[in-house]
């Protein structure tokens, strides 16, 4: 992790503030500024921790905040230990702690065994969502929920994965995604806290919205691409320095279409395709309505790419209809 002080800003930050505020060191807003209000929170979680309060979040405070961001920890398990008793303790469940422990033999615990142990929750929905916090997000529920799967079907025009979760093994298939426009990755916080919600009802067998999780799970398929374009999220959120490379040529192709706002008005992919525009049902006439009103070069929105996009994995591992809008060919 990038090292903050005072007077950092940016994306980072904001997992900062969000993380203090989640376990009460932090009040303000979140403005992704690291300010004196922030210093201080750092200072009082150092202090809180037994590290030093320089409040600079380097690796050993990162390090402390790590368990907090991703909704588990490690823990030895000592004499007089019971499930029981750590979930009291972790404010958690048993059936979580066995869930993320499948070879747990909850009768013999062995002194000095690591075990994991979630608490909390993991997707943060209070700050700008980029492609580091869904990776971030995505280990975690590995780790926490083993029943999930987990692959990618393709990658970005910056070599980004395209992942892919199933919840489920039932026959009935269900497809969602997410942030196929960029300045829409608020559909992907969204749709990965639903995933949350749902994969944690069912380890505690619980109802989501009338329905058993248990049952959904036995009888659906649920596939997740939680983020199609993660490298437009990226620039729409400011996850690339300002001085990149990558920002340098799109401030070149939004000069072109001044009308549009940047940064909040791309919705294309980093190359100024939007992803949106390249199915083929009905491609031909997108793409003649587009060039009729002025896209016929890269843009931050409404530019249809050379050619539709089919896949030679058309059902890949998702037996789904899917295609490839993540090459440089556009």
């Amino acid at each position: 992790m990038e090292t903050l002080k005072l007077n950092s800003q940016g994306p980072l930050v904001e997992l900062l503030q969000s993380t203090l505020k989640k376990i009460g060191f932090f009040s303000s807003t979140i403005d992704g500024i690291f300010g004196n209000l922030t210093k201080t929170s750092v200072q009082n979680f150092q202090k809180e921790f037994g590290l030093n309060s320089d409040g600079i979040v380097g690796s050993l405070t990162w390090d402390a905040l790590t368990p907090y961001m991703n909704g588990y920890t490690n823990y030895k398990i000592q004499a007089g230990d019971t499930l029981w008793n750590l979930a009291n303790q972790f404010s958690t469940t048993v059936n979580a702690i066995l869930t993320a422990n499948p070879s747990l033999n909850s009768s013999n615990l062995k002194i000095g065994e690591i075990i994991i142990i979630p608490f909390g929750s993991i997707v943060p929905t209070n700050i700008r969502y980029t492609s580091d916090v869904l990776e971030s997000n995505i280990l975690s529920m590995q780790v926490i929920y083993p029943f999930l799967k987990f692959g990618t079907i393709g990658q970005s025009t910056l070599g980004k994965p395209i992942r892919y979760i199933q919840f489920g093994n039932g026959q009935k298939e269900i497809f969602y995604n997410a942030s196929f426009h960029a300045n829409e990755w608020i559909t992907t916080p969204l749709l990965m806290k639903f995933l949350e919600i749902l994969a944690k009802a069912y380890v505690n067998h619980l109802n989501v919205y009338g329905y058993p999780a248990k049952y959904l799970f036995e009888n659906t398929s649920l596939y997740l691409v939680p983020m199609v374009n993660p490298d437009g999220v990226d620039l729409v959120t400011g996850n690339y320095p300002e001085n990149s490379e990558i920002v340098k040529n799109a401030k070149l192709i939004a000069q072109n279409f001044s009308s549009i706002p940047y940064p909040n008005g791309w919705k294309a992919n980093i190359v100024g395709t939007d992803l949106n525009l390249q199915f083929p049902a009905g491609w031909e006439e997108a793409k003649r309505i587009k060039f009729a009103q002025g896209f016929t070069r890269a843009c931050t929105k409404r530019l249809c790419g050379k050619w539709p996009s089919y896949s030679s994995r058309s059902y890949c591992c998702l037996q789904l209809y899917t295609f490839s809008p993540f090459s440089t060919r556009y």
